[in-house]
């Protein structure tokens, strides 16, 4: 039961700030801030997964956003601030493994939009809707 609510949980705050990455560039605050207090509140409430677990999924989080701040946000600190999000109810490696693979969908779907000439290189584009596309895929599979 508590595997699907936080599945459902992750899938609507990847899905609002996908919509809002992909048209705006940025990421709702308040959802994460609304999203990021409920995952808390559901580990404390329901014990699913240790402290440690939900802190080192967050540190993940705190990882890119020193990427953030060292590449003069080649990678965005929303970005950073959602995968913190992400880690408190997924935990260190789930989250590692969502980061993975969104990244990989991020890779290849590019690659093919650079060799058919949709994508110029080097073009900014928004994580979180690859992130979305990545959890949709595990969860299927």
């Amino acid at each position: 039961m508590e595997e699907k609510i936080v599945k459902v949980l992750i899938l609507l705050l990847l899905a609002i700030n996908s919509a809002v990455d992909w048209r705006k560039r940025e990421i709702s605050l308040i959802s994460l801030e609304v999203f990021g207090v409920i995952g808390i509140g559901l580990n404390l409430w329901l014990g699913y997964q240790s402290f440690m677990e939900a802190a080192g999924g967050a540190g993940i989080g705190l990882v890119l956003l020193a990427a953030a701040f060292f590449t003069k946000e080649a990678i965005g600190f929303g970005d950073g601030l959602l995968i913190c999000v992400t880690g408190i109810y997924l935990g260190f490696w789930e989250n590692m493994s969502l980061l993975f693979m969104g990244a990989l969908c991020c890779g290849l779907i590019l690659s093919i939009g650079v060799l058919a000439g949709r994508v110029k290189m080097g073009a900014r584009v928004p994580l979180i809707p690859f992130l979305l596309l990545a959890f949709i895929g595990r969860m299927i599979l």
